[in-house]
């Protein structure tokens, strides 16, 4: 015995020596068929050699594929899909031809949702034979539940690019918004001037004086106010950030107060501190007005009011939000006074939202309250104002907006700075009157203004009777980085009033600036 395997080994080296072929021994029909195999490799026929080996493999390889499929139905019967599709894979691919296997793997397929093999596999069986009646049951599902999947996989996709270009969006807006915050942070000092153009178109209104009518000229010009430095709005802004802990802001203008407003105050100024935490604002500031124009009681005065304010605020990445408070304080003046008091209140909220590194949305409210007091006798006001026998007579002067806008930056790069950017804002703006109030030290609300309430004539039946009109205001500014630290800016304004106003505005204003 031992001589024969010797002598099949040696005969098998030759034979894999010549032609390449392997040789296994299975039964007597594989004996006899290798035997013949090594006759033909002898005798240099070599084609016929191979065939002989092939049939010795194709026979061993179809006993295996049925061992495989038996063992797969078995572990289909106990639930084990997975691992008899493993099993019923080995027997097709010892044996493609065998085609229940082929409709079993094509079913385990189809049951578990891989459509796209179960078809395969069907077909595949149907070319084998077309007259099959076991992968027609389920085929068409298939078909039908591929092209389902195929869409849902093609959709997929989509989603996955879309969400991959999003995420890298987004991590260019973090980088944009990270240099960005950088550059702030490294920026130390600024200043900045602009001046207004007023024009306003004045419609011509029909009033009652007197028992008599008359109507006002409708005319376009400029409009003009006296300032202190010069009689157009004007501002003068300066910023400077010693250490990112502390912000110094100084600010010295003449107010614009919309065309519903008197020209009464001639200059402003506003200095103040903040502390910048992680999240978290706070600071003061100190807030002076002055005061030149006879718009109360009807003769010229001159008066300066100081303020104290206080100043919150909250920032967490994409969102700020502030708040900003200078309160009124009803004080009368000593004996030893003129007699005459200005009194200013304001309060502002901002809030904002970074939508994206280039886009940012942001809402404001603001209010501004001016009072003119005579609190001591004084004939002259007496008169002037139609009569009004008091010891103690006010005036008030309010104006309330409230904002949304939209901010459009890095429109255009030059190296890391902005180029070019735009801003659009509208306004809606409450201007509230209270004239020549005779009991102007009442508990608030007295008869002096916030949002226009009047305690007095509350249950008269107006308790709003300090509204005086209202408009619209549509901005619309540029902003050019000209250099790497000289900026310049544009901005129109357009204010229409109502029918209670004296005018539409159509301004324009200029400004420059320098950051360092």
């Amino acid at each position: 015995m031992k001589k024969n395997r010797a002598l099949v080994l040696a005969v098998t080296s030759c034979i894999l020596a010549t032609a390449g072929a392997a040789i296994y021994s299975q039964t007597k029909t594989d004996i006899m068929l290798n035997k013949r195999g090594v006759e033909l490799g002898e005798a240099n026929r070599l084609d016929e050699a191979i065939k002989e080996f092939d049939k010795v493999i194709e026979a061993r390889d179809h006993a295996t594929s049925r061992a495989y499929h038996n063992k797969a139905f078995a572990l289909e019967q106990k639930g084990l899909m997975e691992d008899a599709i493993r099993n019923y894979e080995e027997a097709w691919k010892r044996n493609p031809r065998q085609i229940v296997t082929g409709q079993r793997l094509g079913f385990a397929y189809y049951t578990t949702g891989d459509y796209e093999r179960a078809v395969m596999i069907g077909e595949a069986v149907l070319r084998l034979d077309p007259e099959d009646k076991e992968v027609p049951r389920w085929l068409s599902d298939a078909y039908k539940k591929r092209m389902e999947k195929r869409q849902e996989e093609l959709l997929a996709e989509e989603q996955r690019k879309l969400d991959e270009e999003k995420k890298k969006a987004d991590e260019l807006d973090r980088e944009k918004l990270k240099k960005q915050k950088e550059r702030e942070k490294r920026q130390i000092f600024e200043v900045a001037i602009d001046a207004m153009l007023r024009t306003g178109l004045y419609y011509g209104k029909r009033q009652r004086s007197n028992g008599l009518y008359y109507t006002t000229n409708r005319k376009y010009r400029v409009v003009t106010e006296k300032g202190l430095m010069v009689d157009i709005p004007e501002t003068i802004y300066m910023k400077f950030t010693p250490i990112p802990l502390i912000t110094i802001e100084m600010m010295a203008e003449k107010p614009w107060l919309g065309g519903g407003m008197p020209n009464f105050i001639e200059q402003s100024e506003k200095l103040e501190i903040t502390f910048n935490f992680k999240r978290f604002v706070i600071g003061t500031g100190a807030w002076f007005n002055h005061y030149d124009s006879d718009a109360a009681f009807y003769r010229r005065y001159k008066l300066f009011d100081p303020k104290v304010g206080f100043i919150v605020g909250y920032q967490k990445k994409k969102v700020a939000a502030r708040f900003t408070w200078y309160p009124r304080m009803l004080i009368m003046d000593p004996r030893s006074s003129t007699g005459k008091t200005l009194d200013a209140g304001s309060f502002r909220i901002d809030y904002s939202y970074q939508l994206k590194s280039f886009i940012k949305i942001f809402a404001l409210i603001h209010a501004r309250d001016y009072y003119v007091f005579c609190h001591s006798y004084d004939w002259r006001v007496f008169y002037a104002s139609y009569y009004h026998y008091s010891r103690h007579i006010a005036s008030y002067w309010g104006v309330y907006d409230l904002g949304l806008g939209i901010n459009l930056n890095d429109l255009v790069y030059r190296a890391d700075d902005t180029k070019f950017s735009v801003t659009v804002e509208w306004l809606q703006r409450f201007y509230l009157r209270d004239l020549e109030n005779t009991n102007p030290y009442t508990l608030a609300p007295n008869g002096q203004g916030w949002f226009g309430l009047n305690l007095k004539k509350f249950t008269k039946g107006a308790p709003f009777s300090g509204f005086h009109a209202i408009s619209q205001v549509i901005g619309l500014r540029f902003d050019e980085q000209i250099t790497k630290n000289f900026f310049m800016y544009q901005k129109a304004i357009i204010e229409l009033g109502d029918q209670d106003a004296q005018r539409h505005e159509f301004n324009l204003q200029i400004g420059l600036g320098v950051k360092i």
